[in-house]
């Protein structure tokens, strides 16, 4: 029976596969709608869509009990994402592009840890929560269609 063996000179072609695959294979904020389904692979969930008029709504159902809800334009790409459970989900993945100005933005000294607002160029993202009730949303206010207030988002 063969074996694969990895040779050293796969070695660099091996990691640049590993670390350009989950950019390759994700929906996130800013990013096109077609992918949600990726999220919710990637989260483990299961997804909902619905039509919400101006926008899609897609719900992702986390095993941990944390609801996840991807907003996506009629342009195809998602301006919204918001989150409420007891678990913070990865926000890595759901944020995108977008996550090193948030984890850039969130280490600069602020009011309280229970409540942190972001609001850096194109992006916003407020969370809030303690010990299993995490809620929180970002979104881009450039790309919110018009006539939509971010607050009445559910």
């Amino acid at each position: 029976m063969p074996r694969f063996a990895l040779k050293s000179w796969m070695l660099p072609g091996a990691a640049a596969i590993a670390v350009l695959l989950p950019c390759l294979a994700s929906a996130a904020l800013g990013e096109p709608e077609s992918s949600v389904l990726t999220d919710a692979a990637q989260l483990q969930g299961s997804v909902k869509q619905t039509n919400q008029g101006s926008y899609r709504l897609h719900e992702i159902q986390l095993a941990s009990g944390t609801l996840v809800r991807e907003y996506a334009g009629l342009d195809g790409n998602v301006f919204a994402i918001t989150w409420h459970g007891p678990y913070v989900p990865n926000l890595k993945q759901i944020l995108g592009p977008y996550f090193d100005a948030y984890v850039a933005a969130a280490r600069a000294p602020h009011a309280d840890h229970h409540h942190l607002k972001v609001s850096q160029g194109d992006l916003v993202v407020e969370a809030s929560g303690h010990m299993r009730a995490f809620n929180g949303r970002a979104y881009l206010p450039r790309a919110i269609p018009a006539g939509l207030a971010v607050g009445e988002l559910p």
